[in-house]
């Protein structure tokens, strides 16, 4: 089952650091695991802005196939920054 690594606020928002969730690709383990709570992904499913996705150290949006694998990692880090 692959394994999702949180990082930032999003550890309280979830009350842990790491899930491991089941799912054929990104977009279906990104939805179970946000279960619209709208932390990580907007009303059009999409990944909101602010949000690194990466697979294996490598990010989501340079992968032609978007298929998750059993061993594969998923890190989710929010950017923060104020003004």
């Amino acid at each position: 089952m692959p394994k999702i690594i949180l990082r930032g606020p999003l550890i309280t928002q979830f009350n842990r650091k790491e899930i491991e969730l089941d799912g054929e690709n990104i977009f279906e383990i990104l939805s179970k695991l946000d279960n619209n709570r709208k932390y990580i992904l907007n009303n059009k499913n999409e990944v909101k802005p602010g949000i690194i996705i990466l697979i294996n150290g490598k990010d989501w949006k340079l992968y032609d196939n978007l298929n998750i694998k059993d061993n594969d990692i998923i890190e989710i880090i929010p950017v923060n920054h104020g003004g």
